[in-house]
């Protein structure tokens, strides 16, 4: 008898811990987000792209004064946004410094070259963008014309990865 109270006990014991445990990660400030599968293609006949997204992602295309506004978001506006503006340097490499030549304010910082094809690279980086709340995550890259600027908040970088990582140009 004393076996079988020790062994409820115990298992009652592990119950309340995994209880305390799942209810404490709802108190975590800042999560980090979990990107679910990419199975929703987006494809740019415009601008000869595609990529891929979550299944419940809603993509927006409009036309803009500066270009075009690609956003690409779920219902509570987690999500990326991509710019696309006409670009009339021939520059296959995109660096801060080139940035700061047309946008001098912004701060720039961690840094990363990203390769587009075998020719052209660009940049990722963080930085203060007010759209994201002045904590946001970027990747720039000018390809065939265009300025593509690929922003997001800060805490969503692993789906800006996950979604850059599926993009193709045809």
């Amino acid at each position: 008898m004393k076996k079988i109270f020790l062994i409820i006990c115990v298992i009652a014991f592990a119950g309340s811990v995994a209880w305390f445990l799942k209810d404490s990660e709802k108190t975590i400030e800042n999560p980090a987000y979990i990107v679910g599968a990419l199975s929703k293609e987006y494809t740019s006949d415009v601008y000869h792209f595609s990529l891929k997204t979550p299944e419940e992602f809603a993509i927006k295309e409009a036309k803009q004064e500066e270009g075009t506004m690609i956003t690409i978001e779920d219902l509570h506006s987690n999500g990326v946004q991509v710019l696309i503006s006409p670009f009339d340097e021939d520059v296959k490499v995109l660096t801060e410094e080139r940035i700061k030549q047309d946008v001098p304010d912004l701060k720039i910082s961690d840094t990363q070259p990203i390769d587009i094809g075998d020719e052209y690279k660009g940049l990722a980086f963080k930085s203060d963008n007010e759209a994201f709340d002045g904590a946001s995550r970027e990747v720039w890259f000018v390809f065939r014309g265009n300025l593509y600027q690929i922003s997001t908040y800060e805490r969503l970088d692993p789906l800006l990865k996950s979604i850059f990582a599926t993009w193709k140009f045809f």
